[in-house]
């Protein structure tokens, strides 16, 4: 089950300032319709030191939101006015609430020019055209039409980094030095969670590839993508390792 709001959202959302020592270092999220919250640092913050910890801290202020079971909304408004975090900072107490349409106007707010991420496909429930996972709101058959993506397999070296999952690895995303060739392989210790996982994992290395991007190129940016309850995480800071053939990336999955 899930332990915390959604990071993503295409609807409607509320936001307010985060303010660390009079300077704002982001701003605190929520949907007014479904259950998803974050916090998004301003560009002039995300590489400060000093404020380092702040994401983690929020996401874990919202994490016990979630299991206490406040909507998102509530979630946030009731830090307002609270004593400031010597790390994470706090909100004003007369921060005003304010609405945007979508997450994707508050990134552009907060870092104009600069491209919002997309997140994962399912979002609110819905696909990218509004249309619901739920069969009984009116999903249609399924159709199963491959990704466009890198090739699956290779003949020399690859580099790969672990996907996790409350610290246990479920799988690894790997590339071929050579920039061609890319995929994810689930770890057959980790079962189901490892399963799951792929989809994302697949589309994101899919939309590197219809860009152009060589497969180490989609290798880091997917050590960028934020953790989500589906794909997991792998997170920037991880290690890439390096091992002489994808048969030895799948022996250690085996593991």
């Amino acid at each position: 089950m899930p332990q915390n709001y959604d990071g993503w959202t295409r609807e409607p959302v509320v936001y307010l300032p985060v303010v660390l020592g009079g300077v704002q270092i982001g701003c605190l999220w929520a949907s007014t319709r479904h259950k998803a919250a974050g916090f998004l640092y301003l560009p002039e913050a995300i590489d400060r030191e000093e404020y380092f910890y702040a994401s983690t801290i929020w996401w874990e202020r919202l994490g016990e939101a979630y299991r206490q079971g406040l909507p998102a909304r509530e979630a946030i408004l009731r830090w307002r006015g609270a004593p400031e975090d010597p790390r994470a900072g706090g909100i004003p107490a007369d921060a005003r609430e304010r609405e945007l349409p979508s997450l994707a106007a508050l990134h552009e707010m907060v870092a104009p020019g600069v491209p919002a991420p997309e997140g994962p496909l399912i979002q609110d429930g819905k696909l990218p055209d509004g249309t619901p996972v739920d069969r009984s709101q009116g999903w249609g058959p399924l159709v199963s039409s491959p990704l466009p993506t890198y090739a699956p397999e290779c003949d020399g070296p690859i580099r790969y980094v672990p996907v996790v999952l409350r610290d246990a690895v479920v799988g690894y995303v790997w590339a071929s030095v050579t920039g061609e060739a890319a995929g994810y392989l689930p770890r057959e210790a980790a079962g189901q969670d490892g399963q799951v996982a792929a989809g994302l994992w697949q589309l994101w290395l899919s939309r590197s590839f219809e860009e152009g991007a060589s497969s180490l190129v989609a290798l880091r940016r997917c050590k960028a993508m934020p953790e989500d309850r589906l794909s997991r995480v792998i997170g920037a800071d991880a290690e890439e390792r390096e091992l002489p053939s994808l048969q030895a990336l799948r022996e250690l999955a085996r593991q």
